[in-house]
């Protein structure tokens, strides 16, 4: 009998890696045409050194899209649901964002686990505050 497992998307944002489940991402492409309103760029994750790739994810309406600017998407990995673990209270309660909802165990190494909707509207409503 196999384990079950996980669909991670690993991506980079400057000089971090985070894992996102891969079914929170529409598509991935490059920004260049995707109007600035709709880009998503500085997050809790960190600013990315370019602006070239980018993570589509659908934002609050569900005609919306946004792209969460990224470095590079590494990929994707299976990985068995016994790496995926969620975040710890402790953890929970000095991250100031709750789009980082636990961690994966990737090649024997923790990685943050984002949840790329809610980073989305954090961000949505970050901005519409400002």
């Amino acid at each position: 009998m196999t384990e079950p497992t996980s669909e991670i998307l690993m991506f980079q944002v400057g000089a971090r890696v985070f894992a996102a489940v891969v079914h929170d991402a529409i598509r991935i492409g490059s920004v260049r045409e995707v109007a600035a309103g709709d880009l998503v760029v500085e997050t809790p994750l960190g600013m990315p050194w370019g602006r070239e790739r980018g993570i589509v994810v659908a934002g609050d309406a569900a005609d919306v899209e946004r792209t969460l600017v990224v470095d590079q998407v590494i990929g994707v990995r299976s990985v068995p649901e016994g790496d995926v673990h969620p975040l710890p209270a402790f953890a929970a309660a000095c991250i100031g964002s709750g789009a980082v909802t636990g961690f994966v165990i990737v090649d024997e190494a923790p990685m943050l686990l984002v949840d790329l909707p809610t980073l989305v509207r954090e961000q949505a409503g970050a901005a519409a505050r400002v």
